[in-house]
Formats: C-alpha cells, sequence, structure tokens
C-alpha cells in the first residue's frame, strides 16, 4: 500500500476519495471497495485508495499480461509478486513499483538505499531476501527458469518474494 504516500494523500484521503477512485478504475466500484476492505479491515481510506490504485495500475494489467503471454509463449511465463516492505516513511511506502530492484540487482545491502532519505529505509535489508530474489533472476536468464512452476492462465502460479 504505498501508491500515494509519495504524492502525500495517504493521511488525507477520505471515504469518498475511495470510491471516486474506484468509480474511475473499476467496473464494479463497490465489489472493489469491500474486497479491499475485507482484506485490510483496518485499513485507513488512505491506505484503501493506495491499495485499489496499485492494483488497478498494476495487478490487473499485470495479470492479463501474464495471460496473454503464458498463451504465446507456450507455458514459459513465470510471475511473481514482491511482499517485502519498505521501512522508508515510517513502513507507509509498504512494497511499492520498483522497492524490488535492489533485491535483483544484489544492492539491497548498499548504504546509500537505507537510512531517512533512502529506498529500503533505515532497516537492514533481509539478506537471504536478496540472494533468492538475485539467483531467481539470474537462473531465468541463464536457463529460462527461475526456480518454480510456469503460469498457467488456469491455475495461476505466482511465486512471493518477502513479506
Amino acid at each position: 500500500m504505498g501508491t500515494d504516500v509519495p504524492q502525500g494523500k495517504l493521511e488525507t484521503s477520505t471515504e469518498a476519495d475511495v470510491l471516486t477512485l474506484a468509480a474511475a478504475a473499476y467496473a464494479e466500484p463497490a465489489a472493489a471497495v469491500a474486497a479491499r476492505t475485507a482484506a485490510h479491515p483496518d485499513a485507513t481510506p488512505g491506505e484503501l485508495r493506495s491499495a485499489l490504485l496499485g492494483e488497478a495500475l498494476f495487478g490487473a494489467g499485470t495479470a492479463r499480461m501474464a495471460r496473454a503471454h503464458s498463451r504465446m509463449s507456450g507455458r514459459r511465463t513465470h510471475v511473481y509478486s514482491f511482499a517485502q516492505r519498505s521501512t522508508a516513511l515510517d513502513g507507509r511506502l509498504g512494497a511499492t513499483h520498483t522497492i524490488e530492484l535492489p533485491y535483483v540487482f544484489d544492492l539491497a545491502d548498499e548504504p546509500w538505499l537505507h537510512g531517512d532519505s533512502g529506498l529500503l529505509g533505515p532497516d537492514p535489508a533481509p539478506e537471504d531476501l536478496a540472494q533468492a530474489m538475485h539467483g531467481a533472476w539470474i537462473a531465468f536468464a541463464r536457463d529460462g527458469d527461475p526456480g518454480w512452476a510456469a503460469y498457467d492462465p488456469e491455475r495461476p502460479v505466482v511465486k512471493v518474494f518477502g513479506g
């Protein structure tokens, strides 16, 4: 839930903002809000808005692309979700888009990525997570197999890193 944090809208969002976003981004806005509220019952309106926006911007498109690529590539598509939350901005940045890149390139322990203004926040990065993520990308580049089953639209497999 980090999409609205950089824009400063996390604390100021209202229930009306959540409904407005849902109406603009979802075919069934009430169902989208209800699903997010059920998944995050203690979430503030800003957190719900951010989760809905993140799913609309990244989740739905990624799922469509994975289905299409899987069909076109003969089931040689691999999907992952990165769930490790950054501790930046008092943890409010969350597992936002691009937060996995320091792990992909095995740079998560670099000092410039930590501290008050660092993407990953003040806490140290889990070393085993960087090794696993980087290793999966290397294996995929080398062999076409990151180490988990290929995506099947009928039975989607999504590897989860972190969390």
